[in-house]
């Protein structure tokens, strides 16, 4: 295989990848818009053979995606001319995901029932909301863990319930940036996921997020034959993602691929999605969500306005110049994640300055900060 330097490839609000990167992100969609033309098929079956042969050099960083490129492949009929060490990654790792999204939809349904005994709704989030929605069982987009959004007048009884099921495993500085809104589980056994247990999307000080509009306009979830169980509308379930990507402070990998198939299946209305983000404080968020669905997965942004493109949309929530070029540099540096599972100062400052960048709130970071500050001189004594 070929391990020569490989030139990158430069978007504004993401960090800089080759070109193969990219294309296994825009190779895991299922909705596409390219011309079905016989140059355009025979072209596009070039690169996806070309960054096919290549994926055992990103199996790490695009593992959640490997199904769906499994299914791309199969879809294509290029299957039979990848590498045969590539046919063995794809068929691998579909095949575990397969087994082990079953195994987590069976441990999310013992959950459901042991809350729905109690009649306590559940929202679910991200990849366990998208299962049987956007990604089919064959050809799964794989996770780690389950997401569940619980409304704050069922939290205490809804954690002793799941304590019963599973193990409380606590946070670094639980009382400001983990529990404050979020708990984790791990099961009792090797067997299961983890589950994140959720009383907000995100924590509730840095945004302005409308719990009771957010329960008024859940769905109820297709999978499932409970009316207990729910998943965010498309509108919110859009801005969920783009607030969990500046969590990550990563808006260029398999989340990606969720909100381009969340735009084009579930088509939310651009502008109450907008209106809310406004509400909320999330339109930078947002903005670099929708900028990088368009400019990096060719993502067709639907707009009930008329005479209005996927240009006009972007510019209502487009911020100023200067506001973008310190996304673009806290988005590309090097510091925007943790390094080696430890937070240095300059990671501490970035994450500071991207609380304050994102939010377009200077009050909301400071009580942030002022409660961190509290929470570490409680700590010491």
């Amino acid at each position: 295989m070929n391990t020569k330097p490989r030139q990158q490839t430069t978007y504004d609000f993401v960090k800089d990848h080759d070109q193969v990167y990219f294309d296994l992100l825009r190779l895991a969609r299922i909705t596409e818009h390219y011309e079905n033309d016989q140059n355009n098929k025979e072209a596009y079956k070039k690169v996806a053979i070309t960054a096919l042969n290549q994926l055992p050099l990103y199996a790490k960083t695009h593992k959640r995606l490997i199904p769906l490129l499994n299914a791309k492949a199969h879809k294509l009929n290029i299957y039979d001319q990848l590498l045969p060490q590539s046919q063995q990654l794809l068929t691998t790792y579909t095949q575990q995901g397969i087994v082990t999204e079953l195994a987590k939809k069976q441990q999310l349904n013992n959950i459901i029932e042991k809350l729905s005994e109690h009649n306590i709704p559940l929202i679910l989030l991200k990849g366990a909301a998208f299962d049987g929605v956007l990604y089919s069982p064959q050809a799964p987009r794989t996770s780690n863990d389950l997401d569940i959004l619980i409304q704050k007048k069922h939290w205490h009884q809804t954690v002793a319930i799941i304590k019963k099921l599973m193990n409380y495993t606590q946070k670094p500085q639980p009382n400001v940036f983990g529990d404050l809104y979020e708990l984790s589980f791990i099961p009792k056994t090797k067997v299961g996921a983890a589950l994140d247990l959720h009383s907000s999307l995100i924590h509730p000080i840095l945004f302005n997020i409308n719990e009771q509009q957010l329960w008024e306009n859940s769905i109820n979830h297709p999978s499932y034959n409970n009316n207990l169980v729910k998943m965010l509308s498309p509108e919110h379930a859009l801005i969920h993602q783009a607030l969990h990507a500046y969590k990550d402070m990563d808006f260029g990998k398999y989340n990606l691929v969720d909100s381009h198939e969340l735009i084009s299946v579930k088509k939310p209305d651009t502008q109450k999605t907008i209106a809310i983000a406004k509400e909320w404080g999330a339109t930078n968020s947002l903005y670099v969500l929708l900028k990088n669905c368009v400019v990096i997965m060719a993502t067709e942004l639907e707009n009930d306005m008329k005479n209005s493109n996927k240009i006009n949309i972007l510019k209502q929530i487009k911020p100023s110049l200067f506001t973008c070029n310190v996304l673009i540099k806290l988005l590309k540096s090097r510091f925007s994640q943790p390094i080696k599972n430890s937070k240095p100062l300059k990671y501490r400052l970035n994450q500071t300055m991207a609380q304050f960048v994102f939010t377009g709130s200077a009050f909301r970071p400071l009580k942030l900060q002022w409660l961190f500050l509290k929470s570490m001189q409680t700590t010491k004594r």
